[in-house]
Formats: C-alpha cells, sequence, structure tokens
C-alpha cells in the first residue's frame, strides 16, 4: 500500500515536486483529456514533466462524456499518454458525471457500463493495461470486477471509509478530496492508497508483481516506546504501512514516533532496511508511510503515540 495523488490544474498547481515526493507520493494521475479532446483548463504537460522530473511514477486520466463513442474516447487518451510520456501508471477512465452547473448531458447509468468496457477494451487493444475509477455507490450498481476486462485496475472513492464490499475487489481507493500536500497550492488534493501495484503499468507485459494486504493490526497507545513483533511474508515485497488515522485535511491531529525496526530473514540474519539509520529519517508520521521490508519473516516495531492506529503488513 502506498500514498498516491491525482491532480488537475484547475483546481491543483504544483510548486515543489520534490516537497511532493519528500511527503510520500508514491504515484499521481492528471487529468489528460475529456470527452473528445483536452480539459477545459489545460494540457497536463507541466504535471507529468513535474512528476517524471522528481521520479514518481505518473499516468494520465480522461474524463468521460456522452460524445464522441467510447473508442475514440480511448483514443484521445492514448494519445496524451505517448505524447507526454505518462506511462508510469495504467491510463484510467474516469466514470462520473458531470457537475451540476454544466451543460454536457451525461452518460445514462444504463449505459455507463457499455460504455466503460468498450473504452478499456480499446485501450488494452492499442497495448495498455486499462483502469476505471468511480465512486462506490456506482461500483456496487456497475461491478466493474464482473464486467470481464482482462487486468481491469479498479479505483474507487469513499471518503471517510473503506469502500463497500458490495462493491467488489479494488486496486486503489481515494479516500479524501480535501488533503494538504507539501508542494502544492490548492484548496484540497484528492489522497489516494494503492492495495496492490496493479497500476503501475501502463502495458499488460509489464504487470509486475502485486503487493496484497495479508493483516490489519490494531496498536495500542504508548507514550513510553514500546515494541511489537510482526510476522512477514518473507517475499521480497514484504512491507509494513503505518496508519494513523487522518483528519480531511490528509493529516494525523495525533501523530505517531517511530522508533527501531529491525528486521530478520529465515535464516535468522538481521536483512537491514532500518529507517533509523538512514539518512532524512523523520520519526513523526503525520500521513500513511509504507517501509519496505524485502526477505523480512518477522520484524520488532517500536513505536509511541496518544493515539490507537493502525499497521498493516503486505507482501
Amino acid at each position: 500500500m502506498a500514498l498516491g495523488i491525482d491532480i488537475y490544474r484547475s483546481f491543483q498547481h504544483v510548486t515543489d515536486w520534490q516537497a511532493v515526493r519528500a511527503h510520500g507520493v508514491t504515484y499521481v494521475y492528471v487529468k489528460l483529456s475529456d470527452g473528445g479532446g483536452r480539459p477545459a483548463g489545460g494540457a497536463g504537460d507541466a504535471e507529468v514533466a513535474g512528476s517524471r522530473s522528481a521520479g514518481i511514477p505518473v499516468g494520465g486520466y480522461h474524463f468521460a462524456q456522452a460524445n464522441p463513442g467510447p473508442e475514440a474516447q480511448a483514443g484521445v487518451l492514448l494519445g496524451e499518454v505517448r505524447r507526454l510520456g505518462a506511462t508510469g501508471c495504467a491510463p484510467m477512465l474516469d466514470l462520473e458525471d458531470n457537475p451540476a452547473s454544466s451543460r454536457l448531458p451525461n452518460i445514462p447509468d444504463g449505459q455507463k457500463r457499455g460504455f466503460a468496457t468498450a473504452f478499456c477494451n480499446e485501450v488494452a487493444r492499442q497495448g495498455f493495461r486499462p483502469g476505471v475509477y468511480l465512486n462506490n455507490a456506482l461500483a456496487k450498481k456497475l461491478r466493474p470486477d464482473t464486467w470481464g476486462v482482462p487486468g481491469l485496475v479498479i479505483w474507487i472513492a469513499r471518503y471517510g471509509a473503506r469502500p463497500d464490499a458490495a462493491a467488489g475487489r479494488y486496486d486503489l481507493h481515494q479516500y479524501s478530496s480535501t488533503g494538504r500536500v507539501p508542494g502544492i497550492r490548492a484548496n484540497g488534493v484528492d489522497l489516494d492508497e494503492s492495495y496492490t501495484n496493479a497500476h503501475l503499468t501502463g502495458a499488460p507485459a509489464a504487470a509486475g508483481k502485486v503487493t496484497e494486504l495479508m493483516e490489519r493490526l490494531k496498536l495500542a497507545p504508548s507514550k513510553d516506546i514500546t515494541s511489537v513483533r510482526l510476522l512477514l511474508s518473507g517475499s521480497d515485497t514484504a512491507a509494513i504501512v503505518i496508519r494513523p488515522w487522518l483528519a480531511p485535511d490528509g493529516l494525523a491531529p495525533t501523530p505517531v514516533f517511530l522508533g527501531n525496526i529491525h528486521a530478520w530473514g529465515s535464516d535468522k540474519a538481521g536483512i537491514g532496511h532500518n529507517p533509523k539509520d538512514e539518512s532524512g529519517f523523520d520519526p513523526k508520521v503525520v500521513s500513511h508511510r509504507r517501509y519496505a521490508l524485502p526477505g523480512a519473516v518477522w520484524a520488532d516495531f517500536e513505536y509511541s503515540t496518544n493515539a490507537e492506529f493502525d499497521l498493516d503488513i503486505v507482501g
């Protein structure tokens, strides 16, 4: 699991991409197209270039309109993806209605599944792994995991809670629209977390390894440094994600303070990767933070905090 953001230049202005990366953002989606052309707010050249310059994987998303047809709209998005080199994340279809103030017609709910399936199949035909974004209510109605689109990346928006089980499987969760990210000037930033890494590929041939949630622990408050032993998978994607409760601005009002993270492999040898030993280590965790522990089968995790928090074991 990892933190991501999605941005549109009409609402978010990035002033410092290195600060964005330092905050822990590991992927970025940029609005690149809308209906039959580029967004009204302008092309995403600066946002894609900035993300790439900071070494953050970036992909594009397309806002669906009733016209032209879905295959033509997929072609518009992929044209921008190729032009800008926004191939770090799977191209995404944004399947939601226009704002109430818009005069453009919406795709009727009864036609959205057919539209999205045709769009995503065209993305796949052109050599990319397709993805779809939709809200929790629409996901429950349409169940994109039943569409039969191979390798479909599913991104569900629901604020204040995880998506409902009735929405089916998903890879990404948009959990806030009012986040704050250093280096971005905005009234709010959409914050996302990944539950697999399926989004981190633009083409089916480069699908890579999937990181899945194995266990979520609730760790009790402790004013003094305390240590908890964690059991991990031993895989090369083993990791932990520290998840304090986040306010609507995307920051934790009660931080978690970290001590050592000592990890061992199956041969009972230490594997290193103790973040406390690394340059620039910040013990204060105020957003979700991931630490890779490749090869670890157990780890001793030290922390202190005044509030209960979640810790995810992934691998």
